[in-house]
C-alpha cells in the first residue's frame, strides 16, 4: 500500500551524539573512519554541504540498565547513568541509540528493556528535541549464545529485542534503522570474533541507517535545485554512450 513519507527534519544537522555499545564505538573495524558513525556522518556532511560535529559515545560491554542480571560484568555507568553526561550536555539535535545487543544477552527482560528505553527517551525530550535515530539489534554469530556471562540470549529472544525496538520507535515517533534484516545470515561481514561487524559490515549498518535518515529527513536533499536537471546533463554528457 502506497504511503508517503513524513518529514520528521528539514533544518541540517550541526551536533551528532551515538550512544551505543561496542558495535558503535567500532570494534572491529581497520581504522577509525570505518566505523558506521563516522560514514553516516561523513554521507550526511556531502548531502546537507555544510560539517557536522559529532561525538562517538559507544562503550564496549556497556548496557542500556543497572537493572541489567550481568550489570555487575559490564562496562559502567550504563546509558542511564551517563546520559546527562554523555548526550545531553552535549546539546546534539540529532541522537543515534544503538543498544539491545547486551542487554539481551545479559538477561534484561523485554519489560525491563522497555522501561529503560522510554525513560532514556523522556529524559531526552524533557530538556531537548532532536532527531532520534535508534538502531535494532546486531547480528552475530550463536556460538557466542552459549556464554557463562553474556548467554541469556538466542536468535528468538533477538527477533523478540527487534519487534519491541521497531514498536517502540513507532510510539514515540523515531527513526528506525534495521540494521539487522542487512545482516543477519551473512557471515561474511562479521568479524572473526563471532560479534563485531567487520569493515563491510560497518558498511551495512551505515548504509541503513544512512537511508532510514534520508527516508524520513528532507534536508538530505537540500542542495537539489527544485528545478529539473535532465537538459544541462544531456547537453553535458549526451544521451547515452558513442
Amino acid at each position: 500500500m502506497f504511503k508517503r513519507q513524513q518529514d520528521m527534519r528539514a533544518e541540517p544537522v550541526q551536533r551528532i551524539v551515538a550512544l551505543g555499545e561496542s558495535t558503535t564505538w567500532g570494534y572491529s573495524v581497520s581504522s577509525k573512519d570505518k566505523c558506521w558513525v563516522n560514514r553516516v556522518v561523513r554521507s550526511l556532511e556531502e548531502c546537507q554541504g555544510t560539517p557536522i560535529e559529532f561525538y562517538n559515545k559507544g562503550i564496549g560491554s556497556n548496557v542500556l540498565t543497572p537493572e541489567c542480571p550481568s550489570y555487575q560484568h559490564s562496562a559502567k555507568p550504563s546509558a542511564l547513568e551517563r546520559l546527562d553526561k554523555d548526550v545531553i550536555d552535549l546539546q546534539p539535535d540529532m541522537v543515534f541509540l544503538s543498544y539491545g545487543l547486551n542487554d539481551s544477552r545479559g538477561g534484561t527482560t523485554l519489560e525491563v528493556f522497555r522501561r529503560a528505553y522510554q525513560e532514556l527517551v523522556d529524559r531526552i525530550r524533557a530538556v531537548m528535541d532532536p532527531t532520534i535515530v535508534i538502531l535494532n539489534t546486531y547480528y552475530m554469530h550463536e556460538v557466542l549464545y552459549d556464554h557463562k556471562i553474556w548467554g541469556a540470549s538466542n536468535y528468538e529472544v533477538t527477533g523478540e529485542y527487534n519487534e519491541l525496538i521497531a514498536e517502540f520507535a513507532k510510539t514515540n515517533h523515531l527513526i528506525l534503522a534495521d540494521i539487522y534484516s542487512g545482516e543477519v545470515g551473512v557471515d561474511w561481514i562479521i568479524d572473526n570474533d563471532h560479534c563485531h561487524p567487520n569493515d563491510v559490515g560497518h558498511m551495512i549498518v551505515a548504509n541503513r541507517v544512512f537511508e532510514a535518515i534520508v527516508r524520513n529527513c528532507s534536508f538530505t536533499a537540500c542542495r537539489i535545485p527544485e528545478e529539473t536537471r535532465i537538459r544541462k546533463f544531456v547537453e553535458t554528457y549526451g544521451n547515452g554512450p558513442d
